[in-house]
């Protein structure tokens, strides 16, 4: 078994908090743990740093003998997030003056300011590069990594588990392990596919992608609930897109797409121009418009009018008079 694991999650759950009121039972850092309410009165020394930071790596090292444990992996790949990612450029964070926080761009409501960060998450992601047991995805998402691998094990014939707590990744089909839960799921071909077509429709509000405005994970499930194949997912979506952005559907679903599709190989990005619904509504709508004809309704006919008989009356022609006195009947 080979486990594909999302570096990322191990990081950040290695770092533990270093504040406490209270120390955890079991706590491998009690003595590094803060005990205090007010964080702005303590400081730590550079010893208290390295300290911290060897037990964060140790903490990194038991999570994943104690994953690849219980997955029974033979092997894994790790795979960690890099600082570059086009993502970031299809949707660039946008700051305004007085305001603190990004007001747009790609996982903007996640933004932290550079004061409230950990500085050794990236520490210990730079550390386990360097130790060769995470891959950095530079230009991409970790996420992007994991389904890269998870198709080239396929194509290899052998077996594979997903390792993370994503909710994203729902989208690769195969064995998920969730490394809070310690619980492991299989997704089938179809629930990947359609659960990829229900982001599409509701987006993803963690990382601030907007999909279709009104209808959310509930109703996008809904919609696609009794679909049997992609090309009626693809109608259902376009559908959705068409009646929320009218004539800037396209433009929407594209953008969303880009931001949600998770790569299968290094140049895969996603494209829509394909579908067929969607190569049939672009055809209509780059058809010139028809001009109908006018209709002129025709001249009318003139109709005679056959003149009033005439007779010879008295030895000339004349119309023919009743008749009065005493010839009258």
């Amino acid at each position: 078994m080979l486990a594909l694991i999302d570096g990322d999650v191990l990081a950040h759950h290695s770092c533990k908090s270093r504040w406490a009121k209270k120390a955890a039972p079991g706590m491998l850092y009690d003595s590094l743990v803060q005990m205090t309410e007010d964080k702005e009165s303590v400081t730590f020394s550079k010893q208290d740093d390295a300290d911290y930071l060897e037990q964060s790596w140790i903490n990194f090292q038991h999570m994943l003998a104690n994953i690849l444990e219980e997955v029974y992996a033979d092997d894994y790949l790790m795979a960690v997030k890099s600082d570059v990612n086009f993502r970031d450029l299809i949707y660039p964070l946008e700051f305004i003056p007085d305001v603190e926080r990004p007001v747009s761009g790609y996982k903007a409501n996640r933004w932290k300011s550079p004061a409230k960060h950990n500085i050794f998450v990236p520490s210990i992601r730079t550390l386990a590069c360097m130790e060769e047991i995470a891959i950095e995805a530079h230009g991409r998402e970790a996420d992007d990594l994991l389904r890269i691998w998870a198709r080239q094990a396929e194509e290899a014939g052998d077996d594979y588990v997903i390792v993370s707590i994503d909710k994203d990744l729902k989208c690769i089909h195969g064995a998920h392990y969730n490394i809070s839960s310690h619980k492991t799921t299989y997704v089938t071909k179809h629930e990947a596919l359609r659960f990829y077509y229900q982001q599409l429709i509701s987006g993803d509000s963690t990382d601030n992608i907007p999909g279709v405005i009104g209808l959310g994970p509930v109703k996008a499930e809904r919609l696609l609930f009794n679909t049997t194949d992609e090309e009626e997912m693809q109608e259902i979506v376009v559908q959705a897109y068409m009646s929320a952005y009218e004539d800037d559907w396209y433009n929407m679903l594209l953008s969303n797409g880009k931001l949600l599709y998770l790569q299968e190989h290094a140049e895969d990005y996603f494209m829509c121009s394909h579908w067929p619904v969607v190569k049939a509504m672009l055809e209509i709508q780059a058809a010139p418009p028809v001009i109908e004809a006018k209709v002129v309704a025709p001249t009318p006919k003139l109709q005679i009018v056959s003149p009033v008989p005439k007779v010879f009356v008295g030895g000339f022609m004349g119309s023919v008079p009743p008749l009065k006195g005493k010839n009258a009947k």
